[in-house]
């Protein structure tokens, strides 16, 4: 886990293998978590900080920035908020599979000579999940005094958003990073969709904003849109 640049008060715990990024502020013994995965470091840290409560918000519904949801809503009082898709993705076991988790694995391991692809299985369990606050296309909330905007922006898939907080920095999971292309062939994806809609509306958004990706480094919006498909 780490400090974000950029903000001091928000915690970046990046995952094993698919280096999926999940980001965590935490206020009066709450906790606001974006795109969770399973990680013990997540749990120490909300023990560690007397967590009682967890809203949860989904940039997406591809199983690297969700399987962290069932064993928080075992543990805690949890509030989830995504894009209609995105939920109704969720809600369905056979989507949230990974198999594109497993296939990374399986890749890092024949380069490396490890089994980690074995022991991620082997702790694998089906999961299924259920949203109480759903939007389509745009949705404002506040939480602890921190106002978030919401914003369905479809492409890498149908249930994409990103999501602007405090109109300073901006969480696109998937859908913008600064070291990789944006994916739209995966099952849900358009590139017609991304070219058309989300483009145009990042490309309308403050240059300077600070990028918080699903993956990879932390970047402004502007250097990152200069290489954007």
């Amino acid at each position: 886990m780490s400090f974000v640049s950029d903000n001091q008060s928000l915690m970046c715990f990046t995952s094993a293998g698919i280096k999926a990024n999940m980001y965590v502020l935490i206020k009066n013994h709450q906790a606001l978590i974006i795109d969770p995965h399973n990680n013990v470091d997540l749990l120490n840290f909300l023990d560690k900080n007397k967590v009682k409560e967890i809203t949860v918000v989904l940039t997406h519904e591809h199983p690297d920035h969700t399987n962290g949801i069932p064993v928080l809503s075992t543990k805690y009082k949890l509030k989830l908020i995504c894009q209609q898709k995105c939920a109704e993705a969720i809600a369905n076991s056979k989507n949230n599979r990974p198999t594109l988790i497993a296939f990374v694995l399986a890749v890092q391991d024949e380069k490396n000579g490890t089994n980690t692809e074995q022991r991620f299985l082997e702790s694998f369990k089906d999961y299924t999940c259920q949203t109480d606050i759903t939007f389509d296309k745009n949705f404002n909330y506040d939480w602890q005094g921190e106002h978030l905007s919401f914003h369905h922006i479809p492409g890498h898939s149908q249930g994409s958003c990103c999501i602007l907080l405090n109109n300073k920095v901006l969480f696109t999971g998937d859908s913008l990073l600064a070291e990789y292309p944006v994916i739209t062939r995966f099952p849900g994806g358009s590139s017609k969709d991304y070219k058309n809609i989300s483009l145009p509306f990042l490309k309308s958004l403050n240059p300077n904003l600070v990028v918080y990706p699903g993956h990879g480094k932390s970047e402004r919006l502007g250097n990152i849109l200069k290489d954007a498909i």
